[in-house]
């Protein structure tokens, strides 16, 4: 059985009871007004054993503001710190890391039960329409890595993805479609 979920004009198909949103948990909503951020989904990939944060924004709905390419870096490394941030909370069991745990699937409660095991993915999916260049796209993911990468690399990640939807959808990497927009 899957939940489908519409964010940026993109349709995401996650399995039920696998995959979490921070922005439902309650302690979440608390600490949203003190500059804390999400990514927009958690997915336990029970069959890789590996736990992606994924962020979905479409480009061509973004103000002006949100567009530069310095705005949307800092949003997104700052959705991606925050997040881990969340996670680690969980995993450490501080009393607001339980209450996110809550939340959370029970393999991510629980998980890693040892550090070798900790398989994350941060994976940002931009929607983009014809006016933004692939370029753009490989200079803000070189952007992205760059100011993550000491962070990142505590959670045993290498690099952070961010793809566009076209290739993701091309190449099958997340269970994601492109829907209709209405008239």
């Amino acid at each position: 059985m899957m939940t489908a979920y519409i964010e940026s004009g993109l349709k995401l198909n996650l399995p039920k009871g696998e995959h979490f949103r921070f922005q439902d948990c309650e302690v979440y909503k608390k600490l949203s007004g003190q500059k804390l951020k999400e990514m927009d989904f958690g997915w336990w990939q029970k069959e890789q054993n590996r736990l992606w944060l994924i962020e979905i924004k479409d480009y061509a709905h973004l103000t002006t503001e949100e567009r530069l390419p310095n705005h949307l870096l800092d949003n997104l490394v700052d959705k991606a710190t925050d997040s881990l941030l969340m996670l680690a909370s969980c995993w450490a069991k501080t009393g607001k890391g339980q209450e996110f745990s809550a939340c959370l699937p029970l393999p991510v409660q629980q998980f890693p039960e040892h550090p070798e095991q900790l398989k994350l993915k941060l994976f940002f999916i931009l929607k983009i329409d014809v006016t933004m260049f692939k370029d753009e796209i490989d200079a803000l993911r070189y952007r992205l890595n760059d100011r993550l990468r000491g962070r990142v690399a505590l959670f045993n990640i290498r690099y952070v993805s961010l793809v566009d939807h076209l290739t993701v959808i091309k190449h099958n990497l997340l269970p994601i479609e492109e829907i209709e927009e209405e008239t």
